[in-house]
């Protein structure tokens, strides 16, 4: 589903334009190239796959997997997709450890199991990543120029990527920052309200037109101002407002 020059939505569960565990997948036409952000909890990636293909899109031309996080939901796609489609998977050292060999507990999979968010017997299928970022550093992907930027809070080394092109700034905010300006805290290992106080300035200033996070709606203007709202209330005396229940079983 195209939302944008360059940009197509390709899987999310809540959508239910592919398995019901996934988080919204995009994809970044740079080209001569793809790239995926996410990749889904890895349950079923044939949908993902049929809705490449439905957009126009060969999957074998996917060179780069965009991770943000380790969890299950973003992750658990990566090595069923980095198999299916030869493409390189690219995170911060964080989750590429975690990616690579974390436990379930500091993966949160044992609470998210237990709170039935995912199925009992799910097995976390790790894969090395191929590359490593780190916090503000910049590369091309054919025509669109990226930044990574690390915001530690929803998990230690979650990252959203800055895409521009042609004067337009599009973030993938994951589970960082989501529509009105609400947070992923969570309560489990390695989600942590110390650290989203420490990052969240690094999101301010970014001039962000459209703003695509992990779930829920996405705004295609004036994304900035959902940022705007999530630094405003971090700074304020109480918690701050956090993502709804999630129970993509239902």
């Amino acid at each position: 589903m195209k939302l944008l020059d360059g940009v197509h939505l390709v899987g999310s569960g809540e959508m239910r334009l592919s398995e019901a565990h996934d988080c919204h997948v995009y994809l970044l036409d740079a080209g001569d190239e793809l790239a995926l952000v996410d990749t889904g909890a890895g349950l079923d990636v044939e949908p993902l796959l049929a809705n490449i293909r439905a957009d126009g899109f060969d999957p074998a031309d996917i060179a780069w997997i965009l991770l943000t996080h380790a969890h299950l939901d973003h992750a658990g796609g990566c090595r069923a997709l980095k198999a299916a489609t030869g493409a390189k998977v690219l995170c911060s050292a964080y989750e590429g450890r975690l990616l690579a060999e974390g436990s379930d507990e500091e993966l949160g999979l044992d609470i998210a199991r237990s709170s039935g968010i995912y199925p009992a017997d799910y097995a976390y299928p790790h894969v090395t990543p191929d590359r490593i970022i780190e916090h503000g550093e910049t590369w091309r992907l054919g025509a669109w120029e990226m930044q990574a930027l690390i915001v530690p809070g929803h998990s230690p080394g979650v990252t959203c990527f800055l895409a521009s092109r042609a004067g337009r700034r599009i973030l993938f905010s994951s589970d960082v920052v989501f529509y009105e300006g609400t947070i992923g805290l969570g309560n489990w290992a390695g989600s942590s309200l110390a650290d989203y106080r420490r990052s969240i300035g690094r999101l301010s200033g970014l001039a962000v037109d459209a703003l695509l996070p992990g779930h829920f709606m996405w705004t295609l203007k004036e994304g900035q101002a959902h940022l705007d709202a999530a630094v405003c209330n971090m700074a304020g005396a109480w918690v701050p407002p956090a993502w709804q229940h999630y129970h993509p079983h239902r």
